[in-house]
């Protein structure tokens, strides 16, 4: 059965060859554009930077924020966990309302200082080698698991769809290979150009991925009810891998080992039941801890590299839309791998949802196996742009942060080029054995510990931008945050199962900031940073300097993006009964339905602050300006 198998993949497989050729033709290009990219701007722009418009930044954005997670996780975590899976619409909401707070201020500094590194910022604002190495690493960390889950999701999703044709090790190690061969050759060039390939496909499959599920299996309101049309009962206990379990006589359904199939609240009651407290507070803090966002280092180059101020105020306000057009679909891929799984073979039911659902779609014709092929290439563009883009900013904060501004301070364009490419590698091979020891059902958790330890960077960030924080509270408050972590994995969490560790350190982290900045704030003014730092920057960046490089530009208002946070904190359901039997409605737990209200809520607050952000005007050349 094995061999038919590969054989029906055929075609598949050919769809896979093509899309690997399509990111060699990228690669190659890009090494064309980077070669011109140096000539005019020098190797350091040409391989960590750039300037593209509206559509291309638009492109790039989509395809580095939906990523593994999106494609791999989001599904799995349906099947596994049912409506839970919900959360991941309201992180687009709070990452989004991260942006609006940083972003507008960060685009104009960018502008008007020449940052090139993610953490440039830091080291203009605080002038200081502790504080910009401690950055750097806390920076990182997080994209070194960002690395290794898209790495993990490569390797799961193939295994699925081959029958496990070769160990998970063979295929991270070929990911490696293709993400390192994207740098090597074309830099930000080759993720750029390679990421708006994979967007248009991205976008095509969530498109039609949702019309081909309702087509074949129903929508969720019709096959979510207990007593749904395609009820039917089967008997799950089959000798072979590939068997399809057989179909029980509704006069027999009684009998020991028949199991109901087709409708979800039947097969999976759990899923109607009012969440756990527990479960409730890894929401609020997996929704809260996407605050941090816009802080990661493939964001933050997405800043500078946008050709103007406007086209990231549209890209920006497109992440805000984007969610209710992707994170649906991988919900209802979950979901109906949970209704109808008790039904399919069991090599089948062992794949990850998004193989799982695949290998049974395409076997009902042939608009549906091109489908599926789409759906193929969609999961891996969305999991290889987002690693391209993670790899490649994890390289510019260790080679311009930690080699330029420590190691060796008058090191040349070249040699910092090199140095990221050695990052880069060795990132890879570090995500690689990571990744040996972790699974796709554990995204969840991977993604809330990601996104604490960026959440580590916030005072210096947040803070900074808005408010006269200083480089001590600072420093320390990180310092304390990283130090505290592994003692608490030794002597244990006392708030866990209801307070994340990452968070713990977090509240560490700002109370040692706070303490700091009212009784022991240290000096305004850095007498000792980075060598060459004075030079590139000019005097320390300072609260005012901010607000005289926002002249011309109008914020969003805080308050907006405050009101976004806390409406999607609403959403976590802690208002009523634990276990208790939940109402359905149009296919969701009555909590499932209010969490989607407070999104779209949500939305239309983002959307409010956004019309509040008016960059500035665009200056016009001079006369006697050339070109």
């Amino acid at each position: 059965m094995a061999v038919d198998r590969h054989s029906r993949n055929g075609v598949l497989y050919l769809f896979m060859g093509a899309y690997f050729l399509a990111l060699l033709w990228v690669a190659w290009v890009a090494r064309r554009w980077k070669k011109h990219a140096v000539a005019s701007d020098g190797h350091l722009q040409a391989h960590f930077g750039g300037s593209y418009g509206t559509a291309m930044l638009l492109l790039t954005t989509f395809s580095t924020t939906f990523s593994g997670y999106t494609v791999t996780g989001i599904p799995q975590e349906a099947y596994e966990r049912g409506f839970v899976s919900l959360r991941w619409m309201g992180v687009s909401m709070v990452g989004v309302a991260g942006m609006l707070l940083v972003f507008p201020r960060l685009r104009r500094l960018a502008v008007e200082r020449g940052y090139q590194s993610p953490n440039d910022f830091i080291t203009d604002r605080y002038r200081s080698r502790r504080c910009r190495l401690l950055c750097a690493a806390a920076g990182c960390v997080p994209m070194l698991i960002f690395l290794c889950v898209q790495m993990i999701s490569f390797a799961a999703f193939l295994r699925g769809l081959t029958q496990d044709a070769a160990p998970k090790w063979v295929f991270m190690l070929a990911f490696c290979g293709a993400i390192l061969g994207l740098e090597v050759l074309g830099g930000m060039q080759s993720v750029v150009l390679s990421d708006a390939v994979q967007s248009v496909v991205m976008i095509a499959s969530f498109i039609l991925v949702p019309l081909a599920l309702g087509a074949h299996f129903g929508l969720v309101p019709t096959f979510a009810p207990a007593d749904c049309p395609a009820l039917s009962y089967v008997m799950p206990n089959t000798t072979g891998r590939e068997d399809t379990p057989v179909a029980c006589a509704m006069e027999d359904v009684s009998r020991d080992g028949c199991v109901p199939s087709g409708c979800l609240a039947a097969v999976r009651p759990e899923f109607y039941a009012f969440p756990a407290r527990e479960s409730a507070c890894d929401m609020a803090f997996f929704l809260l801890n996407t605050l941090a966002f816009p802080l990661g280092p493939q964001q933050v180059q997405r800043v500078y590299i946008a050709a103007s101020d406007r086209a990231l105020r549209v890209v920006a306000f497109a992440m805000l839309l984007a969610p209710f057009l992707c994170q649906p679909p991988g919900i209802a891929i979950g979901l109906t791998k949970a209704a109808l799984a008790p039904a399919w073979p069991k090599a089948t039911v062992e794949a990850t949802a998004v193989a799982s659902v695949s290998d049974v779609l395409m076997q009902k014709g042939p608009l549906e196996y091109v489908l599926v092929s789409l759906l193929t290439t969609s999961t891996l563009a969305a999991i290889m742009s987002t690693a391209d883009s993670a790899l490649l900013g994890a390289s510019s904060l260790v080679s311009i942060d930690v080699y330029k501004g420590f190691v060796r301070p008058r090191a040349s364009p070249e040699e910092v080029v090199r140095a990221g490419l050695v990052s880069s590698l060795l990132s890879c091979a570090a995500a690689f054995c990571l990744g040996l020891f972790l699974e796709v059902g554990q995204m969840g958790s991977i993604v809330l510990f990601q996104l604490g330890m960026l959440m580590q960077m916030t005072p210096a960030f947040f803070l900074g931008l808005h408010v006269g924080v200083r480089e001590r509270p600072v420093f320390y408050g990180l310092a304390a945050a990283l130090a505290s972590l592994p003692v608490l994995v030794l002597a244990g969490n006392p708030l866990w199962p209801f307070v994340p560790l990452v968070n713990v350190a977090l509240v560490l982290n700002f109370v040692v900031v706070v303490a700091l900045q009212l009784f022991a704030p240290g000096p305004q003014v850095q007498a000792v940073g980075s060598p060459g730092v004075a030079q590139h920057f000019g005097e320390q960046l300072t609260v005012a300097g901010i607000g005289a490089a926002m002249e011309g530009t109008r914020e969003p208002r805080a308050a907006l993006a405050a009101a976004m946070v806390l409406l999607a904190l609403c959403s976590v359901p802690f208002c009523g009964s634990p276990g208790s039997a939940e109402p359905m409605m149009v296919g969701l737990p009555r909590w499932g339905l209010m969490a989607c209200t407070f999104f779209v809520i949500a939305m239309a607050v983002g959307a409010c602050a956004f019309a509040q952000w008016q960059p500035p005007a665009v200056k016009p050349k001079a006369s006697g300006d050339v070109g």
